[in-house]
């Protein structure tokens, strides 16, 4: 049986604080939300004007497999289950999907770490590396701002910084297509193949260059 018993109300301003905090805490996010796509829609712009529509090609830039551009290898987590508790709680960031599709462009972030066991099953991957997500958010890209693991739901792409950032602009034009296509497999997703033969224009190093260039002083880390 319940006793009865008195729960204290707040006076009408702090019910009014309360009430303006998540106000302003949801227009905060809002805009936040809308600086990001306007960030996204400057660096598509300034994408187009050096290298062009990547589906028309105007430039004319010759076509090469994405393998060819820079090393692709999937994450690596062998161990299974994986979300053992065994694997979990140590020091090593792991990088989950989800935190690459709530990435700015830049993984400044992580929400599980891997423990000595854990680090033992998987792979750490260096500062700079583009991670692509091949399940679950189809082509979404983020580029390590610190060593991490992450497992074989994600790919990692290296090269030379220019490459990596023109690669992941590139993807940010193709990501709808690309989840498309996955959506049409009976996984629902893209594995490390469909990646490696993914045909993409090759730009001038000067090109490339000149766009990362452009790119560092919009986006001051």
């Amino acid at each position: 049986m319940v006793k009865e018993s008195l729960i204290p109300l707040p006076s009408l301003a702090e019910q009014q604080r309360i009430a303006d905090k998540f106000r302003l805490e949801r227009l905060i996010e809002q805009k936040r939300a809308r600086q990001r796509e306007l960030l996204s829609e400057l660096e598509k712009s300034v994408f187009i004007e050096i290298f062009g529509n990547p589906f028309t090609n105007p430039k004319e830039l010759p076509l090469i497999r994405l393998e060819e551009f820079g090393t692709l290898n999937r994450g690596v987590s062998k161990h299974r289950p994986r979300n053992a508790p065994e694997l979990l709680g140590g020091k090593y960031p792991l990088i989950q999907t989800g935190d690459i599709a709530n990435s700015d462009g830049l993984i400044r972030n992580y929400s599980s770490t891997y423990s000595e066991f854990g680090l033992s099953q998987s792979k750490i991957w260096p500062v700079g590396t583009l991670c692509i997500t091949i399940a679950a958010n189809i082509a979404k890209t983020g580029i390590l701002t610190f060593e991490a693991c992450f497992p074989d739901s994600i790919v990692g792409f290296s090269a030379s910084p220019e490459r990596v950032k023109y690669i992941q602009i590139l993807f940010k034009f193709l990501q709808q297509e690309i989840e498309a296509f996955a959506t049409q497999s009976a996984q629902k997703n893209i594995n490390l193949k469909f990646l490696q033969g993914l045909m993409v224009p090759k730009p001038t190093e000067e090109m490339l260059i000149k766009f990362n260039r452009i790119m560092n002083k919009i986006f001051i880390k």
